[in-house]
């Protein structure tokens, strides 16, 4: 029960016990009479006043206690009201409280955010200071740069001109070289016939060697058998003085004769031996013109297929991507390359990056990791580096150790450092699927580039077109480059590298974007035919 309720409660009970109770003075008893009649009119008279005085008395109670109830019940409504209204306050101010916390805990929260913010804004503006001096730089050794393109701009037009008096001068040692071939060829020709009359002569010389030996032997018997005659005429001294000195006489002239015949041998041996040597020596040149006929003998495109396949690599990356639905799966890049020689000795595996994971025209933000295996000769390598081509970044080339290849037993195929000797080129996909021969050209802007004659629609109408990734090879098997597009192979002269990328465990996503990004730009300043 409310104790408010209780409370006003007990105050009416209260009030109505005062009400109901009398705290008059007793009266006094009347005397007893003997006259009834008087004594009955009398006490009537005195019951009715008495009645009548208690009912004005009852009235008047009555009518205090009504005034007191009503005093009474608006004081205790006017504490109700006051009491509910206090209650109300102190519901309020409790709420207040609450929501004073709520906000001092929301301030409290605001205010570390407001210092994280502020302290997130004083490290931005750090590193907005770091990359403004960065860009500051970058924009220095740009201008840098630019002045030194525009330089080396001059000089190239200066070269330019200079080139095409040079290429003219170039065909003219062209025409003369072939006459020099040819003249090699005949030397060749020549120095052949001497070499057989050389070794007819060795032979010649050779049993005449003999002949003098055996007539050697002879001599050498015939002294023996005089010093033996010799031995016995000693015993016969005395009777045979005159013959003894005759024989000694004759033995005497007998050895001056065999030294002399010694002499002239050793000296038929000395001239046989500079004749070996004046032999080898014309062997060693001679087969040395017949490696650089060799070398530049032209081979079929059947021939260069045959050690394409005999001595091909297979190139395999495994990329973990994210899929249009945002799930990363694995993914597999395949193609084939041949070992190619640099002028250092050092190998390497030449593909187009649209057969890799970084192709240009994909997402760099997609991709998590990366590892590249390569398998020749039944042996598979794991690589953890590759390069971007200096001349054109679109070219990846994946360097190989000395051990592997020398162990692999597979063939290299060295650089073609004039591929413009030759007219036409040997094309191979890398996948294997076709190979062909096309005319080219190299561009008048550029002569890193060659242009390849294609078919006007493509494939549809002919047995092989050129395309984007196709290994070039010149006619006498030595490798050009790799096409970049269907068109524009790039002459590949070294490997050097535009930038270098790790992969495996040491591959970076950050470092993959940064460095296609700065290749990209290198690509827009080639030749605008071939980007």
């Amino acid at each position: 029960m409310n104790k408010t309720l209780m409370l006003v409660i007990c105050d009416f009970l209260l009030l109505s016990m005062l009400a109901l109770a009398r705290f008059d003075p007793p009266e006094k008893a009347p005397e007893a009479t003997l006259d009834a009649t008087a004594s009955s009119a009398t006490a009537e008279a005195e019951l009715i006043e008495l009645l009548e005085e208690s009912l004005e008395s009852e009235l008047t109670s009555r009518e205090n206690l009504t005034e007191d109830l009503t005093e009474t019940r608006e004081d205790l409504q006017e504490k109700a009201r006051a009491l509910a209204e206090r209650e109300a306050a102190l519901e309020a101010t409790q709420q207040t409280l609450a929501e004073k916390a709520a906000e001092a805990a929301q301030l409290t929260k605001t205010k570390a955010e407001i210092e994280a913010e502020k302290q997130r804004l004083a490290e931005e503006k750090t590193q907005v200071e770091a990359d403004r001096t960065k860009l500051a730089q970058r924009f220095e050794n740009t201008r840098t740069e630019l002045e030194k393109a525009n330089s080396e701009r001059v000089q190239l037009a200066t070269t330019l001109g200079q080139l095409k008096e040079e290429s003219s001068v170039a065909k003219e040692r062209l025409s003369q070289t072939e006459e020099a071939l040819i003249a090699r060829e005949i030397a060749l020709a020549e120095r052949e016939a001497a070499l057989k009359a050389a070794e007819e002569d060795k032979q010649r010389l050779a049993k005449e060697r003999e002949t003098l030996s055996s007539k050697l032997e002879v001599a050498e018997a015939e002294r023996r058998l005089l010093e033996q005659n010799l031995t016995q005429e000693q015993a016969e001294k005395q009777q045979l003085q005159q013959e003894k000195e005759a024989a000694f006489a004759r033995a005497d002239r007998l050895g001056q004769n065999v030294s002399e015949l010694g002499q002239g041998v050793n000296k038929l041996g000395q001239g046989v031996t500079q004749i070996g040597e004046g032999v080898s020596t014309i062997k060693e040149a001679s087969d040395k013109i017949q490696k650089e006929i060799e070398a530049a003998r032209p081979q079929t495109m059947s021939e260069i297929f045959t050690r394409f396949q005999n001595n091909r690599a297979t190139i395999q990356f495994t990329a973990l991507e994210k899929n249009a639905f945002g799930t990363e799966k694995p993914r597999s890049y395949e193609s084939k390359s041949i070992l190619i020689a640099d002028t250092d000795g050092t190998t390497y595996l030449v593909t187009h990056t649209n057969d890799t994971p970084f192709a240009f025209s994909k997402s760099t933000n997609n991709i998590s990791a990366i590892s590249l295996n390569v398998s020749l000769a039944g042996r598979n390598l794991t690589i953890n580096q590759v390069g971007f081509l200096g001349t054109d970044p679109r070219l990846l080339f994946i360097p190989l150790p000395a051990q592997v290849v020398n162990s692999s037993g597979l063939e290299t195929f060295p650089l073609a450092l004039q591929p413009e000797r030759w007219e036409e080129a040997v094309l191979v996909k890398n996948d294997e699927s076709n190979f062909g021969r096309t005319e080219f050209r190299r561009l008048t802007t550029s002569d890193r580039f060659l242009k390849m004659d294609r078919p006007t629609l493509g494939e549809l109408f002919s047995d092989f077109a050129s395309s984007r990734g196709d290994l070039a090879f010149t006619k006498n098997g030595q490798f050009i480059g790799a096409l970049t597009d269907t068109t524009h192979a790039v002459v590949i002269n070294g490997f050097l590298a535009a930038a270098v990328v790790n992969i495996g465990s040491a591959y970076d996503a950050a470092e993959h974007a940064n460095t296609i990004d700065r290749l990209k730009d290198r690509v827009r300043k080639l030749p605008r035919e071939v980007q």
